[in-house]
Protein backbone atom coordinates (compact mmCIF):
# COMPACT_ATOMS: atom_id res chain seq x y z
CA UNK A 1 0.00 0.00 0.00
CA UNK A 2 2.57 2.29 0.92
CA UNK A 3 4.71 1.46 -2.45
CA UNK A 4 1.28 2.39 -4.21
CA UNK A 5 1.33 5.86 -2.38
CA UNK A 6 5.20 6.77 -3.55
CA UNK A 7 4.06 5.50 -6.95
CA UNK A 8 1.38 7.71 -7.08
CA UNK A 9 2.78 10.49 -5.69
CA UNK A 10 6.04 10.53 -7.98
CA UNK A 11 2.83 10.31 -10.78
CA UNK A 12 1.59 13.56 -9.68
CA UNK A 13 4.48 15.29 -9.20
CA UNK A 14 5.24 14.35 -13.11
CA UNK A 15 1.94 15.33 -14.14
CA UNK A 16 2.30 18.95 -12.04
CA UNK A 17 6.00 19.57 -13.57
CA UNK A 18 4.69 19.09 -17.36
CA UNK A 19 2.14 21.34 -16.47
CA UNK A 20 4.80 23.92 -15.91
CA UNK A 21 4.76 26.14 -18.95
CA UNK A 22 7.43 25.96 -21.48
CA UNK A 23 8.87 28.91 -20.42
CA UNK A 24 8.75 29.47 -16.39
CA UNK A 25 9.39 33.12 -16.53
CA UNK A 26 5.96 35.45 -16.91
CA UNK A 27 7.13 38.56 -16.74
CA UNK A 28 9.06 39.51 -19.93
CA UNK A 29 10.69 43.09 -20.65
CA UNK A 30 10.71 44.46 -23.92
CA UNK A 31 13.92 42.60 -25.21
CA UNK A 32 13.07 38.96 -23.99
CA UNK A 33 9.68 40.02 -25.60
CA UNK A 34 12.05 40.92 -29.01
CA UNK A 35 13.92 38.01 -28.49
CA UNK A 36 11.22 35.37 -28.43
CA UNK A 37 9.64 36.48 -31.22
CA UNK A 38 12.82 36.53 -33.23
CA UNK A 39 13.54 32.89 -32.05
CA UNK A 40 10.17 31.72 -33.03
CA UNK A 41 9.53 33.93 -36.08
CA UNK A 42 9.22 31.82 -39.48
CA UNK A 43 10.10 34.65 -41.33
CA UNK A 44 13.50 34.92 -39.30
CA UNK A 45 14.18 31.13 -40.45
CA UNK A 46 13.25 31.77 -43.78
CA UNK A 47 16.04 34.07 -44.58
CA UNK A 48 18.24 32.63 -42.55
CA UNK A 49 17.79 29.75 -44.86
CA UNK A 50 18.30 32.14 -48.23
CA UNK A 51 21.44 33.18 -46.47
CA UNK A 52 22.66 29.25 -46.23
CA UNK A 53 21.39 29.12 -50.32
CA UNK A 54 23.50 32.44 -51.33
CA UNK A 55 26.16 30.75 -49.14
CA UNK A 56 25.72 27.48 -51.28
CA UNK A 57 26.16 29.43 -54.76
CA UNK A 58 28.72 31.31 -54.07
CA UNK A 59 30.83 28.20 -53.30
CA UNK A 60 29.48 26.40 -56.44
CA UNK A 61 30.79 29.94 -58.48
CA UNK A 62 34.16 30.11 -56.63
CA UNK A 63 34.35 25.97 -57.91
CA UNK A 64 34.04 26.61 -61.35
CA UNK A 65 37.43 28.36 -61.65
CA UNK A 66 38.83 25.13 -60.78
CA UNK A 67 39.53 22.13 -63.59
CA UNK A 68 36.90 19.66 -63.32
CA UNK A 69 38.04 15.78 -63.49
CA UNK A 70 36.23 12.26 -64.58
CA UNK A 71 36.84 9.32 -65.35
CA UNK A 72 35.37 7.07 -67.81
CA UNK A 73 35.21 3.05 -68.84
CA UNK A 74 33.11 0.96 -71.49
CA UNK A 75 33.25 -2.80 -72.53
CA UNK A 76 31.93 -3.61 -75.93
CA UNK A 77 31.27 -7.49 -77.25
CA UNK A 78 30.88 -7.77 -80.48
CA UNK A 79 30.28 -11.03 -82.50
CA UNK A 80 30.60 -11.36 -86.42
CA UNK A 81 31.41 -14.07 -89.21
CA UNK A 82 34.77 -13.70 -90.74
CA UNK A 83 35.97 -15.40 -93.58
CA UNK A 84 38.90 -18.03 -93.75
CA UNK A 85 40.06 -19.84 -96.89
CA UNK A 86 41.48 -22.75 -94.63
CA UNK A 87 38.20 -22.86 -92.78
CA UNK A 88 35.24 -21.13 -94.66
CA UNK A 89 33.22 -18.70 -92.63
CA UNK A 90 33.39 -18.33 -88.57
CA UNK A 91 32.19 -16.40 -86.05
CA UNK A 92 34.38 -13.73 -84.18
CA UNK A 93 33.61 -13.16 -80.93
CA UNK A 94 35.37 -9.83 -79.65
CA UNK A 95 35.38 -7.90 -76.51
CA UNK A 96 37.39 -4.38 -75.83
CA UNK A 97 37.82 -2.41 -72.61
CA UNK A 98 38.70 0.78 -72.68
CA UNK A 99 39.54 3.49 -69.74
CA UNK A 100 39.87 7.29 -70.34
CA UNK A 101 40.68 10.06 -67.07
CA UNK A 102 39.89 13.30 -68.68
CA UNK A 103 40.14 16.98 -67.24
CA UNK A 104 39.18 20.42 -68.73
CA UNK A 105 39.83 23.78 -67.44
CA UNK A 106 38.01 27.03 -68.36
CA UNK A 107 41.15 29.75 -69.33
CA UNK A 108 38.85 32.54 -70.69
CA UNK A 109 35.14 33.27 -70.88
CA UNK A 110 34.66 37.29 -71.16
CA UNK A 111 35.00 37.25 -67.48
CA UNK A 112 32.34 35.44 -66.98
CA UNK A 113 33.45 33.46 -63.65
CA UNK A 114 34.84 36.78 -62.29
CA UNK A 115 31.79 38.18 -62.38
CA UNK A 116 29.55 35.38 -61.24
CA UNK A 117 31.52 35.44 -58.48
CA UNK A 118 31.69 39.04 -57.23
CA UNK A 119 27.44 39.07 -57.94
CA UNK A 120 27.37 35.79 -55.41
CA UNK A 121 29.55 37.60 -52.91
CA UNK A 122 26.50 40.31 -53.65
CA UNK A 123 23.95 38.03 -53.65
CA UNK A 124 24.94 36.70 -50.08
CA UNK A 125 25.47 40.23 -48.38
CA UNK A 126 22.11 41.14 -49.50
CA UNK A 127 20.63 38.27 -48.37
CA UNK A 128 22.93 39.18 -44.59
CA UNK A 129 20.97 42.60 -44.86
CA UNK A 130 17.59 41.30 -45.51
CA UNK A 131 17.74 39.13 -42.21
CA UNK A 132 18.42 42.74 -40.40
CA UNK A 133 15.82 43.94 -42.32
CA UNK A 134 13.25 41.19 -41.41
CA UNK A 135 14.71 41.59 -37.79
CA UNK A 136 13.76 45.12 -37.27
CA UNK A 137 10.49 44.97 -38.52
CA UNK A 138 10.14 42.51 -35.52
CA UNK A 139 11.51 44.87 -33.04
CA UNK A 140 9.05 47.19 -34.41
CA UNK A 141 6.48 45.72 -33.94
CA UNK A 142 6.86 44.07 -30.38
CA UNK A 143 7.58 47.69 -29.46
CA UNK A 144 4.44 48.63 -30.92
CA UNK A 145 2.57 46.37 -28.71
CA UNK A 146 4.68 46.07 -26.25
CA UNK A 147 3.10 50.15 -25.40
CA UNK A 148 -0.20 48.91 -25.83
CA UNK A 149 -0.05 46.54 -23.28
CA UNK A 150 2.04 49.56 -21.03
CA UNK A 151 -1.13 52.13 -21.64
CA UNK A 152 -3.66 49.67 -21.45
CA UNK A 153 -2.08 48.85 -18.07
CA UNK A 154 -2.08 52.22 -17.33
CA UNK A 155 -5.12 52.71 -18.05
CA UNK A 156 -6.50 50.24 -15.71
CA UNK A 157 -4.92 51.73 -12.96
CA UNK A 158 -6.50 55.02 -13.66
CA UNK A 159 -9.87 52.87 -13.98
CA UNK A 160 -9.52 51.76 -10.47
CA UNK A 161 -8.49 54.69 -9.22
CA UNK A 162 -11.76 56.83 -10.67
CA UNK A 163 -14.01 54.21 -9.22
CA UNK A 164 -12.48 54.18 -6.19
CA UNK A 165 -13.25 57.65 -5.79
CA UNK A 166 -16.58 57.04 -6.94
CA UNK A 167 -16.82 54.73 -4.60
CA UNK A 168 -16.04 57.53 -1.77
CA UNK A 169 -18.70 59.84 -3.21
CA UNK A 170 -21.28 57.70 -3.40
CA UNK A 171 -21.26 56.40 0.19
CA UNK A 172 -20.89 59.77 0.99
CA UNK A 173 -23.56 60.26 -0.90
CA UNK A 174 -25.47 57.99 1.15
CA UNK A 175 -25.46 59.02 4.37
CA UNK A 176 -26.24 62.65 2.96
CA UNK A 177 -29.56 61.74 1.02
CA UNK A 178 -30.35 59.22 4.59
CA UNK A 179 -29.93 62.72 6.46
CA UNK A 180 -32.38 64.46 4.24
CA UNK A 181 -29.08 67.08 2.59
CA UNK A 182 -28.93 65.44 -0.77
CA UNK A 183 -31.92 64.93 -3.25
CA UNK A 184 -32.71 61.79 -4.95
CA UNK A 185 -31.97 62.86 -7.71
CA UNK A 186 -28.34 63.76 -7.37
CA UNK A 187 -27.92 60.61 -5.16
CA UNK A 188 -29.36 58.59 -8.39
CA UNK A 189 -26.48 60.63 -10.46
CA UNK A 190 -23.89 59.53 -8.11
CA UNK A 191 -25.30 55.86 -7.77
CA UNK A 192 -25.29 55.81 -12.14
CA UNK A 193 -22.04 57.23 -12.09
CA UNK A 194 -20.21 54.49 -9.65
CA UNK A 195 -22.33 52.23 -12.30
CA UNK A 196 -20.76 53.40 -15.19
CA UNK A 197 -17.31 53.82 -13.75
CA UNK A 198 -17.45 49.68 -12.79
CA UNK A 199 -18.49 48.95 -16.65
CA UNK A 200 -14.90 51.55 -17.60
CA UNK A 201 -13.27 49.41 -15.39
CA UNK A 202 -14.51 46.04 -16.65
CA UNK A 203 -13.60 47.10 -20.74
CA UNK A 204 -10.33 48.55 -19.48
CA UNK A 205 -9.43 44.92 -17.93
CA UNK A 206 -10.23 43.73 -21.03
CA UNK A 207 -8.22 45.87 -22.86
CA UNK A 208 -5.58 45.24 -21.19
CA UNK A 209 -6.06 41.23 -21.59
CA UNK A 210 -6.79 41.67 -25.61
CA UNK A 211 -3.29 43.51 -25.79
CA UNK A 212 -1.31 40.87 -23.50
CA UNK A 213 -3.21 38.00 -25.95
CA UNK A 214 -2.03 40.32 -29.26
CA UNK A 215 1.49 40.77 -27.67
CA UNK A 216 1.80 37.03 -26.94
CA UNK A 217 0.48 35.78 -30.58
CA UNK A 218 2.80 38.59 -32.24
CA UNK A 219 5.53 36.86 -30.42
CA UNK A 220 4.16 33.22 -32.06
CA UNK A 221 4.05 32.46 -27.62
CA UNK A 222 0.98 30.19 -26.99
CA UNK A 223 -1.68 31.90 -24.75
CA UNK A 224 -0.78 32.33 -21.18
CA UNK A 225 -3.18 33.37 -18.43
CA UNK A 226 0.34 34.46 -16.26
CA UNK A 227 2.29 35.93 -19.37
CA UNK A 228 2.95 40.30 -18.12
CA UNK A 229 5.13 42.70 -18.99
CA UNK A 230 8.11 44.47 -16.91
CA UNK A 231 7.32 48.00 -15.86
CA UNK A 232 9.69 49.89 -16.93
CA UNK A 233 10.63 53.48 -15.80
CA UNK A 234 9.24 55.80 -18.68
CA UNK A 235 10.32 58.64 -17.19
CA UNK A 236 13.40 59.36 -18.22
CA UNK A 237 11.81 58.70 -21.98
CA UNK A 238 9.95 61.27 -21.48
CA UNK A 239 12.14 64.05 -21.03
CA UNK A 240 14.85 63.31 -23.29
CA UNK A 241 15.38 64.88 -26.53
CA UNK A 242 15.45 63.08 -29.81
CA UNK A 243 16.75 64.63 -33.45
CA UNK A 244 13.44 65.50 -35.12
CA UNK A 245 15.33 67.28 -38.04
CA UNK A 246 13.67 65.20 -40.88
CA UNK A 247 16.78 65.71 -42.87
CA UNK A 248 19.62 64.79 -41.10
CA UNK A 249 17.74 61.39 -39.74
CA UNK A 250 17.43 61.21 -43.15
CA UNK A 251 20.93 60.91 -44.00
CA UNK A 252 21.85 58.99 -41.02
CA UNK A 253 18.99 55.94 -42.25
CA UNK A 254 20.67 56.14 -45.54
CA UNK A 255 23.81 54.93 -44.71
CA UNK A 256 22.16 52.58 -41.33
CA UNK A 257 19.40 51.40 -42.72
CA UNK A 258 19.30 48.00 -43.79
CA UNK A 259 16.50 47.97 -46.10
CA UNK A 260 18.67 50.69 -48.06
CA UNK A 261 21.26 48.41 -47.85
CA UNK A 262 19.71 45.23 -49.56
CA UNK A 263 17.95 47.53 -52.33
CA UNK A 264 21.37 48.89 -53.24
CA UNK A 265 22.93 45.62 -53.41
CA UNK A 266 20.09 43.97 -55.40
CA UNK A 267 20.94 46.56 -57.81
CA UNK A 268 24.58 45.90 -58.02
CA UNK A 269 23.31 42.26 -58.45
CA UNK A 270 21.49 43.54 -61.40
CA UNK A 271 24.34 45.11 -63.39
CA UNK A 272 26.34 41.98 -62.67
CA UNK A 273 23.61 40.30 -64.80
CA UNK A 274 24.28 42.56 -67.56
CA UNK A 275 28.13 41.65 -67.67
CA UNK A 276 27.42 38.13 -67.30
CA UNK A 277 24.82 38.68 -70.77
CA UNK A 278 27.33 40.47 -72.24
CA UNK A 279 30.13 37.73 -71.84
CA UNK A 280 28.32 35.19 -73.89
CA UNK A 281 29.00 37.50 -77.08
CA UNK A 282 33.03 36.82 -76.67
CA UNK A 283 34.82 33.86 -76.97
CA UNK A 284 35.28 31.04 -74.72
CA UNK A 285 39.09 29.41 -74.52
CA UNK A 286 39.27 26.08 -72.99
CA UNK A 287 42.76 23.29 -71.62
CA UNK A 288 41.40 20.04 -72.12
CA UNK A 289 43.78 17.13 -71.00
CA UNK A 290 43.06 13.37 -70.96
CA UNK A 291 44.40 9.95 -70.75
CA UNK A 292 43.51 6.71 -72.17
CA UNK A 293 43.87 3.46 -72.49
CA UNK A 294 42.17 0.26 -74.06
CA UNK A 295 41.96 -3.82 -73.82
CA UNK A 296 40.67 -6.09 -76.71
CA UNK A 297 40.81 -9.66 -76.73
CA UNK A 298 41.68 -9.59 -80.73
CA UNK A 299 44.92 -9.01 -79.75
CA UNK A 300 46.71 -12.26 -79.81
CA UNK A 301 49.46 -13.82 -77.35
CA UNK A 302 49.31 -10.14 -75.38
CA UNK A 303 47.90 -10.18 -72.44
CA UNK A 304 44.84 -7.52 -70.41
CA UNK A 305 48.12 -5.78 -67.99
CA UNK A 306 50.34 -5.24 -70.67
CA UNK A 307 47.77 -4.09 -73.65
CA UNK A 308 46.56 -1.42 -70.80
CA UNK A 309 50.03 -0.54 -69.87
CA UNK A 310 51.58 0.26 -73.64
CA UNK A 311 48.05 1.10 -74.89
CA UNK A 312 48.08 4.59 -72.35
CA UNK A 313 47.65 7.99 -74.53
CA UNK A 314 48.16 11.00 -72.98
CA UNK A 315 46.66 14.17 -74.70
CA UNK A 316 46.61 17.91 -74.41
CA UNK A 317 44.32 20.58 -76.04
CA UNK A 318 43.26 23.80 -76.51
CA UNK A 319 39.72 25.11 -77.55
CA UNK A 320 38.26 28.07 -78.77
CA UNK A 321 34.53 28.86 -79.28
CA UNK A 322 33.78 31.96 -80.62
CA UNK A 323 30.34 33.19 -81.47
CA UNK A 324 28.95 34.01 -84.54
CA UNK A 325 25.35 34.20 -85.02
CA UNK A 326 22.88 33.33 -82.32
CA UNK A 327 19.43 34.34 -83.49
CA UNK A 328 19.99 37.63 -81.43
CA UNK A 329 20.13 35.21 -78.41
CA UNK A 330 22.33 37.47 -76.62
CA UNK A 331 21.64 41.01 -77.50
CA UNK A 332 18.25 40.54 -76.39
CA UNK A 333 19.68 38.83 -72.90
CA UNK A 334 21.27 41.61 -72.78
CA UNK A 335 18.45 44.11 -72.91
CA UNK A 336 16.36 42.15 -70.84
CA UNK A 337 19.54 42.68 -68.47
CA UNK A 338 19.51 46.22 -68.60
CA UNK A 339 15.62 46.87 -68.31
CA UNK A 340 15.54 44.67 -65.22
CA UNK A 341 18.39 46.67 -63.88
CA UNK A 342 16.10 49.64 -64.53
CA UNK A 343 13.44 48.20 -62.70
CA UNK A 344 15.41 47.53 -59.87
CA UNK A 345 17.15 51.00 -59.79
CA UNK A 346 13.70 52.47 -60.14
CA UNK A 347 12.46 50.26 -56.90
CA UNK A 348 15.89 51.44 -54.96
CA UNK A 349 14.58 55.02 -55.84
CA UNK A 350 11.27 54.29 -54.27
CA UNK A 351 12.58 52.90 -51.19
CA UNK A 352 14.64 55.68 -50.63
CA UNK A 353 11.57 58.38 -51.04
CA UNK A 354 9.80 55.72 -49.41
CA UNK A 355 12.09 56.00 -46.41
CA UNK A 356 12.58 59.88 -46.73
CA UNK A 357 8.68 60.21 -46.17
CA UNK A 358 8.26 57.93 -43.57
CA UNK A 359 11.20 59.61 -41.41
CA UNK A 360 9.09 63.19 -41.97
CA UNK A 361 6.16 61.53 -40.65
CA UNK A 362 8.26 59.88 -37.48
CA UNK A 363 9.45 62.94 -36.77
CA UNK A 364 6.16 65.50 -37.36
CA UNK A 365 4.40 62.78 -35.17
CA UNK A 366 7.04 63.16 -32.54
CA UNK A 367 6.89 66.65 -32.62
CA UNK A 368 3.51 66.94 -32.34
CA UNK A 369 3.47 63.85 -29.79
CA UNK A 370 5.49 65.79 -27.48
CA UNK A 371 3.33 69.05 -27.94
CA UNK A 372 0.29 67.10 -26.97
CA UNK A 373 1.40 65.82 -24.02
CA UNK A 374 2.81 68.64 -22.82
CA UNK A 375 -0.90 70.35 -23.23
CA UNK A 376 -2.53 67.26 -21.72
CA UNK A 377 -0.12 67.93 -18.69
CA UNK A 378 -1.74 71.46 -18.49
CA UNK A 379 -5.18 70.54 -18.66
CA UNK A 380 -4.67 67.70 -16.24
CA UNK A 381 -3.83 69.98 -14.06
CA UNK A 382 -6.53 72.61 -14.97
CA UNK A 383 -9.39 69.57 -14.92
CA UNK A 384 -7.79 68.80 -11.38
CA UNK A 385 -8.20 72.48 -9.78
CA UNK A 386 -12.02 72.38 -11.05
CA UNK A 387 -12.68 68.83 -9.97
CA UNK A 388 -11.80 70.01 -6.48
CA UNK A 389 -13.41 72.81 -6.11
CA UNK A 390 -16.70 71.02 -8.09
CA UNK A 391 -16.15 68.89 -5.24
CA UNK A 392 -15.87 71.26 -2.54
CA UNK A 393 -18.86 72.83 -3.77
CA UNK A 394 -21.24 69.67 -4.15
CA UNK A 395 -20.31 68.69 -0.45
CA UNK A 396 -21.96 72.38 0.36
CA UNK A 397 -25.04 71.92 -1.66
CA UNK A 398 -23.88 74.90 -3.71
CA UNK A 399 -24.08 73.04 -7.18
CA UNK A 400 -26.02 70.22 -8.63
CA UNK A 401 -24.93 66.53 -8.92
CA UNK A 402 -24.90 67.30 -12.77
CA UNK A 403 -21.97 69.97 -12.70
CA UNK A 404 -20.21 67.81 -9.64
CA UNK A 405 -19.95 64.62 -12.06
CA UNK A 406 -19.41 67.05 -15.60
CA UNK A 407 -16.26 68.16 -13.36
CA UNK A 408 -14.90 64.65 -12.76
CA UNK A 409 -16.19 63.14 -16.22
CA UNK A 410 -13.75 66.30 -17.76
CA UNK A 411 -10.82 65.37 -15.39
CA UNK A 412 -11.18 61.78 -16.17
CA UNK A 413 -11.13 62.22 -19.90
CA UNK A 414 -7.65 64.80 -19.59
CA UNK A 415 -6.22 61.97 -17.84
CA UNK A 416 -7.06 59.55 -20.69
CA UNK A 417 -5.89 61.63 -22.95
CA UNK A 418 -2.58 62.33 -20.82
CA UNK A 419 -2.25 58.74 -20.86
CA UNK A 420 -3.05 58.33 -24.22
CA UNK A 421 -0.07 61.38 -25.25
CA UNK A 422 2.36 59.73 -23.02
CA UNK A 423 2.32 56.45 -24.57
CA UNK A 424 2.03 57.97 -27.87
CA UNK A 425 5.36 60.01 -27.27
CA UNK A 426 7.61 57.01 -26.26
CA UNK A 427 6.39 55.07 -29.61
CA UNK A 428 6.87 57.46 -31.76
CA UNK A 429 10.58 59.04 -29.97
CA UNK A 430 11.66 54.81 -30.19
CA UNK A 431 10.31 54.92 -33.90
CA UNK A 432 12.76 57.61 -34.89
CA UNK A 433 15.43 56.09 -32.73
CA UNK A 434 14.95 53.42 -35.00
CA UNK A 435 15.65 55.10 -37.82
CA UNK A 436 19.12 56.94 -36.64
CA UNK A 437 19.98 52.97 -36.02
CA UNK A 438 19.98 53.11 -32.48
CA UNK A 439 18.70 49.56 -32.31
CA UNK A 440 19.91 48.85 -28.50
CA UNK A 441 17.32 51.89 -27.82
CA UNK A 442 14.57 50.35 -29.73
CA UNK A 443 14.51 46.54 -28.31
CA UNK A 444 15.24 48.19 -24.73
CA UNK A 445 13.64 50.00 -21.95
CA UNK A 446 15.15 51.00 -18.74
CA UNK A 447 13.43 48.80 -16.09
CA UNK A 448 13.39 48.42 -12.07
CA UNK A 449 15.97 45.53 -12.46
CA UNK A 450 18.45 47.61 -15.03
CA UNK A 451 18.32 51.06 -14.27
Amino acid sequence: MKKLLKISVCILIIQLTLAVPGNAQDKFTLEECINYALEHNTDMGRASNEIKSQASWLEQKKAARNPNLSLSGSETFSSGNAYDSDTGWDRDNNSYMSLSLSSSLTVYNGAKLKNAISQGQTNLEAAESDIQTQKELICLDVLSAYISVMYAKEQLKNDEAVLEATAKELEEATIRKEAGVLSPSDYLNIKSEYASDKASLVESKSDLRVSLVSLMQLMNMPVNDDFDIVNPDIETLLISEIETNAAEVYQMALALQPSIKTAELDFQSAQMDILLAKADALPEVSLNASMSTLYSNAVNNVGFGEQMSHEITPSLGLSVSIPIYQRKTVKNNILQAQLDAEDIKYDLIDIRNELRQAIEQACTDAESASSSYQANLEQVEAQQESYRVSEEMFAQGMVNSVDFLTAKNNLTEAQTDLTRAKYTVILQKKIVEYYMGNETSITTFITPENK
